[in-house]
């Protein structure tokens, strides 16, 4: 009978903690297609809503003076939504990401999102976005993204 009542108490804690993974999981995606949807319709207000106000932005791709692949870092949120938010209204944006990649634990999660860029329709660039989340009490939020910048990726 003992083992019988531990089987069913493991069975209870392994869906628990899967149900709420789950849930968690469920919580990440969203807050990263909010970012790009808000990008998609240069609403600042949706873009601003998924960061934590200590974001680290970074991205990997081809200098155009060098020739070399470089890092560069941005110079924070306020930089990004400017850059997003004054991008005419006739230019369509849309990052898809073709894949999530989600690991979290306890307050953490970690997001690997390869993506192919496209502006007004003509595909841009493409590259594999990497997330780090950070679980408020308001919510899961975005604490550093960086992402590469490629353009050959078999287009």
């Amino acid at each position: 009978m003992k083992k019988i009542i531990l089987t069913f108490s493991l069975i209870i804690g392994i869906t628990a903690t899967l149900s709420a993974q789950s849930t968690d999981e469920t919580a990440v995606k969203a807050v990263i297609d909010q970012l790009f949807t808000g990008m998609q319709k240069h609403d600042t207000t949706m873009i601003k809503a998924v960061f934590h106000p200590s974001i680290r932005m970074q991205s990997i791709g081809m200098s155009r003076k060098t020739q070399q692949m470089e890092l560069t870092t941005e110079n924070g949120i306020a930089d990004f939504v400017k850059q997003i938010g004054s991008l005419p209204a006739s230019l369509a944006i849309e990052e898809r990401l073709l894949s999530y990649e989600i690991r979290i634990d306890g307050q953490m999660a970690t997001a690997w999102t390869p993506y192919e860029f496209y502006a007004n329709g003509k595909f841009s660039h493409c590259g594999v976005d990497a997330f780090q989340l950070f679980k408020t009490p308001e919510g899961w939020r975005i604490i550093a993204l960086a992402d590469t910048r490629r353009k050959d990726c078999g287009k």
